[in-house]
């Protein structure tokens, strides 16, 4: 089953005083792009947070949302050669340039190197790490129950474009016969028109109904509309991460549409062909949101 990449999940662990929790939602994205919001003086656990998502996410934009309260976060340290680092850099840019002095305190301490992490007592660390572990499993599994419940109405949409296009392909593969018939009578008809009574060759005009027949003859195209039908319908049941695998297939099946309605003159066919096309076109709408 293939699996949407909207879904929303959220999670929350408590022990004495610490609390966390933790809010996902993801959106449609070409790749995996995880962005997390996290306070400052708990930045130590975004690898952490990271990681966690990636284990369970293939595609998909993702926005984590982490609320820590009671915990007492990791202490920082001053690495005071380099804020003096800084502060002679800034001092000999400031007399080369004459430059006004703008390096405050502020905005010294958010200059990498200058701030670093200390852990915090052991014991704390491992509660915080524990409850930060439960509140994103909560999370990612509300994701996934969600992506997959929406992942399942997609298919289930898909599978019936899907069904119509392969109905339509077996309706023009029927009147592609005819196809040749109407293009050698209309043949037939033009050199009539063009050359003197009992003046055409028939073993010229067989030559021409020849090449014209294969210029208009479809059945390759049709076989390979049906191949891909197939194929796709093949993926929808592999599980995830099939988006793009997808997406190319719809690519390859309006290109043999195409081919199909620029070659055939029955008007029967086009109309088919132009069916299928918006059906791809509905197709290429929903797979943009599968992962």
């Amino acid at each position: 089953m293939i699996l949407s990449m909207t879904g929303y999940g959220s999670g929350s662990a408590k022990r004495d005083e610490a609390a966390v929790t933790v809010e996902i939602r993801t959106v449609n994205h070409r790749f995996l792009d995880v962005h997390i919001r996290l306070s400052r003086e708990y930045s130590f656990l975004e690898t952490e947070v990271q990681q966690a998502v990636r284990n369970r996410l293939g595609r998909g934009r993702v926005d984590v949302n982490v609320a820590i309260q009671g915990a007492s976060p990791a202490a920082f340290l001053v690495n005071a050669d380099s804020a003096r680092s800084y502060i002679e850099a800034a001092g000999k840019l400031r007399d080369e340039f004459r430059l006004e002095d703008s390096l405050d305190l502020r905005t010294l301490l958010t200059l990498p190197g200058v701030l670093q992490n200390r852990d915090s007592a052991p014991n704390e660390n491992s509660v915080l790490h524990e409850l930060l572990d439960e509140s994103l499993r909560q999370a990612l599994e509300s994701v996934m129950r969600m992506r997959e419940q929406e992942g399942k109405a997609l298919q289930a949409d898909m599978k019936r474009y899907l069904e119509g296009i392969g109905d339509k392909a077996r309706c023009i593969r029927s009147l592609a016969p005819e196809t040749v018939v109407e293009c050698r009578k209309k043949l037939e008809e033009r050199l009539a028109q063009l050359l003197p009574q009992n003046g055409i060759d028939p073993q010229r005009v067989a030559q021409e109904v020849a090449l014209l027949a294969e210029r208009c003859d479809i059945s390759e195209e049709i076989a390979r509309l049906e191949s891909h039908v197939e194929q796709y319908m093949s993926l929808m049941d592999t599980g995830k991460e099939v988006g793009k695998k997808l997406d190319f297939l719809l690519q390859e099946m309006q290109r043999e549409a195409n081919t199909i309605i620029s070659k055939s003159a029955k008007l029967e066919v086009t109309r088919q062909g132009i069916s299928i096309k918006a059906d791809i076109e509905k197709l290429r709408e929903q797979v943009q949101n599968v992962e």
